[in-house]
């Protein structure tokens, strides 16, 4: 009999960690090794996708509580914001308990063996997880404070305390599980990278990738995912302004939602329009991809970067900040440069794949076999299903 999991996502699109939760949903479930119920915050395009694929989901409105905190003004005004951000803290905790019970008692009456939590701000598989009397796993696939700068509502120690008390911590990346242990050091955690790819895919992605390398002009680069401050847009966007003074042409493709006009006032302040091509949030990275040369990873303390093996698997090789995942992923001068100053560093990276395109057609080449053997959906479902076989042996189900 399949396993009755429960999963509980984070937010309603379709960025990275949603995008690996339905890979492993579906993964799963085609095997006939779980049934899926999916818990979503409310309708989007998550919610969509998995009933596209006849996956039942739950719209629940519980808000995350984890938040980013700006402070602006004087002393006295900055004590205000602080005050409203800790009242509306107190507000999403008591909204989110008023939802337990009834959810409880949805998913008992679903017969749930086991939760999964996709993110550490989802705030509702702990308090049901005692309710129902059920294992909890608790996916990690952020450095919430580390990466995007958010504040935890109920503190760093509760935080800990609520690691610790999961069955058992995924962690994307080994820099996420040092992370965890920065809170909990007696969380219970297992590194699962994410699948990213079928393992048939990456053949069909190889053959595709020759054709960017017959005729190389201009060297394009690319960024994907969450526009954001903390990943790195404002490095690039100087690095490529260093690159141009002596390759004019390079160009620089952006793809990803989120705070797109702001990244459009940094691409018009830098003089860079005519080298800068937005193309909004697109749920097809492979076809950007297959128009680039390099991916530009510029993000601190990145957790794993799932865009990163997307990269390795369309052949082309990485730039990335050597910190967090990252750095596990690209190996320096195999699948790619790190580099760990500023965008002078960066810029002089960029500029060695442009002067050499065998070499990076080499790497990317190497790139692509390396991940065809460690990230594919199948070894990261296996893993986690062997998780789930752990958790629930442990408690004699």
């Amino acid at each position: 009999m399949p396993l009755k999991v429960a999963y509980f996502a984070h937010h309603v699109d379709l960025y990275g960690a949603n995008r690996s939760l339905i890979e492993l949903v579906l993964e799963l479930r085609d095997r006939g090794a779980v049934h899926p119920l999916v818990v979503v915050p409310g309708e989007g395009a998550v919610a969509e996708r998995l009933r596209a694929h006849g996956i039942e989901c739950r719209s629940v409105p519980f808000e995350k509580w984890m938040e980013e905190r700006r402070y602006a003004g004087r002393w006295y005004r900055r004590f205000g914001q602080w005050i409203g951000y800790r009242q509306a803290a107190r507000a999403r905790n008591r909204a989110n308990a008023r939802l337990v019970p009834a959810l409880s008692e949805q998913l008992r009456e679903a017969g749930i063996d086991l939760l999964h939590a996709n993110s550490s701000a989802v705030p509702l598989a702990e308090p049901i997880s005692q309710t129902l009397e059920v294992p909890w796993v608790q996916h990690i696939r952020e450095m919430p404070e580390r990466h995007y700068g958010l504040h935890l509502d109920r503190g760093r120690h509760a935080h800990g305390r609520t690691l610790a008390a999961a069955d058992r911590v995924i962690a994307v990346s080994q820099a996420i599980a040092d992370d965890v242990y920065r809170y909990a050091s007696d969380a219970q955690v297992r590194v699962i990278h994410n699948g990213v790819v079928p393992h048939r895919r990456y053949a069909e992605l190889r053959e595709r990738a020759e054709a960017r390398w017959t005729s190389v002009g201009p060297f394009t680069f690319a960024m994907m995912g969450f526009i954001h401050p903390q990943k790195g847009y404002e490095e690039a966007l100087q690095a490529l302004a260093l690159v141009r003074k002596r390759h004019p042409v390079v160009r620089l493709l952006v793809a990803g939602g989120g705070r797109e006009e702001w990244l459009r006032d940094m691409v018009g302040r830098h003089g860079l329009a005519d080298a800068v091509e937005l193309l909004g949030f697109t749920d097809g990275p492979f076809e950007v991809l297959a128009r680039s040369h390099a991916l530009l990873v510029c993000a601190r303390d990145e957790a794993m970067g799932r865009v990163t093996v997307e990269a390795f698997a369309s052949g082309i090789p990485v730039i990335g900040h050597a910190s967090g995942g990252t750095a596990e992923l690209v190996q320096r001068g195999v699948h790619g440069y790190l580099y760990d100053a500023g965008p002078d560093a960066l810029a002089e990276r960029m500029t060695a794949l442009i002067e050499h395109p065998e070499q990076a057609r080499s790497m990317g080449m190497r790139a692509s076999l390396d991940a065809e053997h460690r990230f594919t959906i199948e070894r990261s479902a296996d893993q986690v299903l062997n998780t789930y076989h752990t958790v629930l042996d442990h408690h004699g189900k």
